[in-house]
């Protein structure tokens, strides 16, 4: 009897991480600035330079480009400094090896200013972290065997298994000169953007990846009047993939590594993103499982394990809206900006909470520019994600409108993709002997007995209870072939192991 086994390899997540850290530091207004009267809000958003595995522990470093807009000392004009925030942080990573293919996206959740004088300013910006890792992976299962000419009788199964087949980390860079109707003569601010991949079209060692970067500007006119934009860029990149296949699906998680901006004199938009995309190709990798097995004449003696199989299925893109209140200090007159970010999503009495960082930019009755920056819990139906799934690549739309004396009333949308994973448990034989005789089951001479069977029985059952086959059993009794249970019949069973 030989155990034929298979080589299964596949890819699996070593480490999924979310994580937070805050960079603080202080800057001089430049001298051709005026003295800092009062401090509106901050903006910000990152370059990430390097993010870096090594053994047991991540490296990130980069920069956060930090906008504050501030009200001149007896001035009614606003003004703007730009700051940049340095940052290099470890995350200590055990298990991880220096080349796991590493997919990071670093997010502002908070940047705020305060002035610590009249020519000094304090700027401290916390970075949300996601962090997944991932592996190859694989192992030997046994899937068939040989009898090789004994009495052996298999009972097979069959498990369809999603799986990564392929994990690959690409970097690359979108161009694009943008003409921004009614921008002429404007000066850029600051920008902020997301990404949303569109379509991940796999061929031979290749991918087409269509996405869209969707682009959030403050413009500010030579009075100091801001002026919020909006522009998406659509965009299509063909990237190497070696050892991806075109007959399987493949998708891509982006993230956006540094924003580059600058606004012509003619309101033409010129625009370079850095993006860093990891490739993820499913495959469903069908397993013919053992699921019993017995011998004619002799008894089996048998090794087994558990080996526990990785499953990954890119499920669907959900949405789902919410309204939340913000109180403020001052009514609002008029909605200016509206940004957000989900920091988590957690279940709490069976109920989905979101936890959200929303930034709002308004005026007042008396035309004064005002800014919140709050932390929102908001509600979600619980049903949203189902058992086994978990959310990814979450962004949050934010639409703010006045909703009373003191409140905003926040629209949420908030949007990703649900990813099936678990861990799928199947048995696999190391090891088959039959040295044993196995003891009769009836007397001696006997090759034929006859047994009612009352309750719905498997054949199978009936077949190794007494040493015989199901194909004996169906042919004595004339039998279906599809024949795989029986109830409240007379049956035939020939016996063998006599």
């Amino acid at each position: 009897m030989e155990l034929i086994r298979t080589d299964l390899q596949y890819y699996e997540p070593t480490h999924t991480l979310k994580t937070t850290f805050t960079e603080s530091t202080d800057s001089i207004v430049p001298d051709i600035e005026p003295d800092i009267g009062r401090i509106l809000c901050a903006y910000a958003s990152v370059t990430a330079k390097d993010e870096l595995p090594q053994n047991d522990r991540i490296l990130l470093s980069g920069i956060v480009n930090a906008v504050v807009l501030y009200r001149p000392d007896g001035q009614d004009v606003i003004r703007f400094l730009q700051i940049p925030l340095s940052f290099a942080h470890i995350e200590e990573t055990p298990g991880i090896l220096s080349d796991s293919p590493c997919f990071v996206r670093c997010q502002v959740g908070q940047v705020t200013a305060k002035a610590v004088n009249s020519r000094k300013v304090n700027v401290t910006a916390t970075l949300s972290l996601e962090i997944e890792l991932y592996a190859a992976s694989g192992t030997e299962l046994t899937e068939e065997i040989d009898p090789q000419g004994e009495a052996l009788e298999l009972l097979y199964g069959k498990q369809t298994l999603p799986m990564l087949h392929q994990v690959l980390v690409r970097e690359y860079t979108i161009l694009d000169d943008v003409e921004l109707p009614g921008a002429q003569g404007l000066q850029l601010v600051c920008a902020q953007g997301t990404l949303h991949p569109v379509s991940c079209q796999p061929n031979t060692d290749q991918v087409t990846l269509s996405g869209e970067a969707l682009l959030s500007l403050i413009l500010m006119d030579d009075t100091g009047a801001l002026q919020p934009m909006t522009q998406t860029i659509p965009y299509t990149q063909v990237l190497d993939a070696p050892g991806i296949a075109s007959a399987l699906p493949a998708c891509a998680r982006l993230a956006m590594r540094n924003l580059d901006c600058m606004l012509r004199e003619d309101g033409v938009l010129s625009v370079g993103i850095g993006v860093r995309s990891l490739i993820l190709q499913q495959a469903e990798h069908t397993i013919q499982t053992i699921e019993d097995l017995y011998h004619l004449h002799r008894e089996l003696c048998y090794d087994t394990r558990e080996v526990d199989l990785y499953t990954y299925q890119s499920d669907s893109p959900f949405q789902l809206e919410s309204v939340a209140q913000m109180p403020v200090g001052h009514p609002a007159t008029e909605i200016l900006t509206a940004e957000g970010i989900c920091t988590s999503l957690e279940t709490q009495d069976s109920t989905l909470e979101a936890r959200i960082q929303a930034s709002v930019l308004y005026r007042d009755p008396a035309g004064t520019i005002r800014a919140e920056h709050q932390a929102l819990t908001v509600p979600l139906p619980a049903s949203a994600f189902p058992d086994s799934t978990q959310p990814q690549d979450v962004s949050v739309r934010i639409a703010a409108s006045p909703g009373g004396e003191n409140n905003l009333q926040l629209r949420t949308t908030i949007s990703g993709n649900l990813v099936k994973q678990k861990r799928i448990p199947v048995r696999d034989i190391t090891a088959l002997s039959a040295d044993t005789p196995r003891p009769p089951v009836e007397q001696p001479d006997t090759t034929l007995i006859l047994r009612y069977i009352h309750a719905s029985m498997p054949l199978w059952e009936i077949a190794k209870q007494y040493a015989s086959t199901m194909q004996a059993i169906r042919q004595v009794n004339s039998l279906p072939e599809q024949t795989d249970t029986v109830s409240d019949t007379m049956l035939l069973i020939p016996i063998y192991a006599q």
